[in-house]
């Protein structure tokens, strides 16, 4: 059986190498100026208004394929590369390609170019997919023989609980947590099993990320969490015991394999989308500030399908007492413009509330260095905690000075450092006159 597995490994690598190649040469053919895209730049979008049209119609497409129901016709008048090539970017975006493959008469009437690059896309997620539970049950197992309680959340959590194929929901990484005492036991373990800690970007407390590479420009990221919430402040809202009071066994990933209950996905779903809004994301190495995903949307239409009223009540106490009801107002909210999201109009009201009035979600949405970590600093719960924050906030690493300030990566890195307190120095005389 282990021998069939790496097998299938090895095939999959090589198909999802030609794949992937494939679709790169494609994405070359498709840059504006008649050169290569340059992957590692924010992406050029086109004008607002062809965005919107666009996202207004994928919206309608996913509404479609949640109900079972055959896609809405092509709209008049879309074609052309530019448009193909927007209307590819955005499908990205919203990590719909495999979903909108699965729909009634997926694709029919559409321009070959758009349909061959969303087939593709769908494609391509469903190997990702065989490859990484490949990788990702071996990790499970091997925590589970050590006696390492590991929770699945996020992404994955939802892709192999409420998603009927699992490539559905997109995602570049599995997050797992545990508790802070086998932090350590599971970097014994990750290591040993082939992955490699990557030098995760500046400004993370209660996290890193974890790289297996599996060669044919495939890697699987595993992102190891100890806390529920990288930021003190969040972890007011979502708490170590609260995940392993309220959790839910996947028991496609393994028999001991635990996930957060729907309840607790959806408001830790909320706060994601709220962080990512406000501070950006990445899609295929391209940072995205704004706008919400249509499979955020998704996954609180499947979340919340069967919630009873009790269900809902449980919800709106909880927002109440841990400060989140205006970040998963807002999040529900945008589900029903996006894809009509059912949530009874009672509960909406009594999750009404204003961003202004919820510190947390103030917080969130105004990122700013040096407020995040008097924030941090204050809400921090242990000496330990507070020291690292305190650490990160007074150093930087020379690559993340280096990116904050590339014209000047020639000073040496105590320049550098120095040329970062004068810039907090000046904010924060600025601050105090306007104070």
């Amino acid at each position: 059986m282990a021998n069939r597995g790496v097998e299938d490994m090895s095939r999959l690598r090589v198909s999802i190498g030609v794949c992937r190649r494939h679709r790169l040469a494609k994405m070359d053919g498709l840059s504006h100026d008649g050169g290569r895209v340059d992957r590692d730049r924010t992406k050029q979008l086109p004008t607002m208004t062809s965005i919107e049209a666009a996202d207004t119609y994928f919206a309608g497409c996913v509404r479609h394929s949640l109900a079972s129901e055959a896609l809405p016709d092509w709209p008049n008048g879309w074609s052309g590369v530019e448009t193909g090539r927007m209307l590819t970017q955005r499908s990205e975006f919203h990590g719909i390609a495999v979903l909108l493959s699965q729909a009634k008469g997926a694709f029919d009437g559409w321009p070959d170019d758009v349909a061959d690059s969303l087939r593709e896309e769908a494609r391509l997620a469903a190997l990702w997919e065989a490859t990484h539970r490949l990788a990702l049950t071996a990790l499970l197992t091997q925590l589970a023989d050590a006696g390492v309680n590991a929770t699945v959340m996020k992404g994955t959590a939802l892709a192999y609980l409420y998603y009927e194929v699992p490539a559905m929901r997109r995602r570049g990484d599995t997050d797992l947590l545990v508790r802070p005492e086998d932090a350590q036991a599971t970097r014994h373990i990750l290591q040993k099993a082939g992955y490699s800690r990557r030098n995760d970007p500046h400004g993370l407390y209660f996290q890193e990320t974890w790289i297996l590479n599996l060669g044919a420009d495939l890697d699987h990221s595993i992102d190891l969490h100890w806390e529920p919430a990288d930021r003190p402040l969040l972890q007011r809202i979502l708490t170590n015991d609260e995940f392993a009071r309220n959790s839910q066994p996947v028991p496609q990933l393994g028999s001991q394999v635990q996930a957060p209950s729907a309840m607790l996905m959806l408001v830790h779903g909320a706060i994601n989308q709220a962080w990512h809004v406000a501070r950006g994301f990445y899609v295929d190495g391209a940072k995205i500030l704004g706008g919400r995903r249509l499979i955020w949307s998704v996954d609180y239409a499947h979340l919340t399908r069967d919630f009873s009223d009790d269900d809902w009540d449980k919800l709106v106490r909880f927002c109440e007492q841990r400060d989140a009801r205006s970040i998963v107002y807002s999040a529900l909210s945008g589900a029903q413009q996006d894809i009509g999201l059912h949530v009874p109009a009672s509960i909406m009201e009594r999750l009404k509330q204003d961003q202004a009035r919820s510190p947390t979600h103030r917080y969130i949405a105004n990122p700013d260095s040096i407020s995040d970590a008097q924030t941090d600093l204050l809400a921090a719960g242990t000496a330990s905690a507070r020291l690292r924050i305190l650490a990160m906030a007074a150093f930087s690493p020379r690559d993340h000075l280096v990116g904050k300030y590339p014209h000047l990566s020639h000073w040496p890195t105590f320049a550098l450092q120095l040329r970062r307190y004068a810039g907090m120095g000046r904010r924060l005389f600025k601050r105090a006159e306007h104070s």
